[in-house]
């Protein structure tokens, strides 16, 4: 589960207002199972509301665009990071010990403490001891315990009563990361295929999607570690499969889904990164440990999402409000310009 890295580049794409988060590489010169528990709760917050972000806002109603019928959707989700997940005791590591009882994740508060290291090479002797200060949480990433998340997509109408759904956000690059990402979805009316659907309001459609995103980041000079060409290449895609309802009147939408979604992510983390410690040994005393291209990883989120919401239609654009169930809850607002 070492997705950090992942998630420290992909913070740099998601808010403006923070700043570069120091110190987080200094992870690596835990012991490999201590890494792997500080990746863990550290950035686990940030990831999982990553993954489900990029299943959230992808329809307002059941019912199909018209043939040619198209709209332009904007959305906002607003992801809820339960209070539990700000931080996490210290008491949980095998060869590595601290000053503070509790550290904070990703989205907890600022810390005063340090971590001190020791533990036993393999087939060795001798112990490595190193110390470095317990990374800050960066809270102001929050909004009333609610991380915002944007998405942009277009939707058109296809024969057979069947909609189109395209997401695009064109490369970009913040602070140093670059990132771009393209999302398709498919809509299909099932309802068509009852003939009481006619004479009612109600929708039912299937829905497929799925959304891919790609990065990069190079750390450059903010890297605590010694080291060259030191850079992460990160893609991470999102299926979604499920059923949707809608009541559509002429003003107002009430719809409801339930979608099973797959998230798989890959992670290279590339270059030499020179790990320093002292040594329980007098013979010795410093070592330094060199790594190349260190970390090549997969991981895998899956979830049942449940959502309910209501949408009021105008003649040339709609305004939704949502709310999916999951472990993050979220809340999803957005308005579409088009014609039906």
């Amino acid at each position: 589960m070492k997705n950090w890295l992942l998630c420290l580049v992909l913070l740099f794409y998601l808010n403006n207002r923070s700043q570069n988060i120091a110190g987080v590489e200094n992870f690596l010169l835990a012991s490999q199972q201590d890494q792997e528990i500080l990746v863990q709760e550290y950035f686990n917050p940030l990831f999982n509301a990553l993954q489900i972000s990029m299943g959230e806002g992808w329809v307002k109603s059941a019912k199909t665009h018209k043939k040619l019928g198209f709209d332009f959707t904007f959305s906002l989700s607003a992801i809820n990071v339960p209070e539990s997940n700000l931080s996490f005791g210290n008491q949980i590591f095998n060869s590595l010990s601290s000053t503070s009882t509790h550290s904070p994740t990703i989205f907890g508060s600022d810390s005063n403490g340090t971590y001190l290291v020791e533990f036993y090479p393999p087939d060795s002797d001798y112990s490595m001891s190193t110390s470095f200060e317990i990374p800050n949480g960066n809270n102001d990433l929050l909004s009333s315990g609610r991380l915002l998340l944007p998405n942009l997509q277009f939707s058109a109408g296809i024969p057979f009563k069947t909609e189109l759904i395209v997401r695009y956000m064109p490369e970009t690059t913040n602070k140093g990361a670059k990132f771009k990402s393209i999302g398709l979805g498919i809509k299909h009316s099932i309802s068509q295929y009852f003939k009481a659907s006619k004479a009612t309001p109600f929708n039912l459609s299937i829905l497929a999607n799925n959304s891919r995103l790609e990065g990069g980041y190079n750390f450059g000079v903010n890297s605590q570690i010694p080291g060259e060409n030191q850079s992460v290449d990160l893609i991470v895609s999102n299926y979604g499969l499920g059923l949707l309802g809608s009541v559509d009147l002429k003003i107002v939408s009430v719809y409801a889904s339930i979608m099973q979604v797959y998230s798989k992510s890959s992670l290279n983390i590339k270059g030499s990164y020179e790990l320093n410690y002292e040594t329980s040994s007098e013979e010795i005393g410093a070592i330094a440990f060199q790594v190349q291209d260190p970390i090549s990883i997969e991981n895998n989120l899956n979830f049942l999402r449940k959502n309910i919401g209501i949408a009021f239609n105008f003649a040339f654009y709609n305004l939704f409000v949502d709310y999916s169930f999951q472990e993050y809850n979220s809340i999803n607002l957005g308005m579409s310009l088009g014609v039906r």
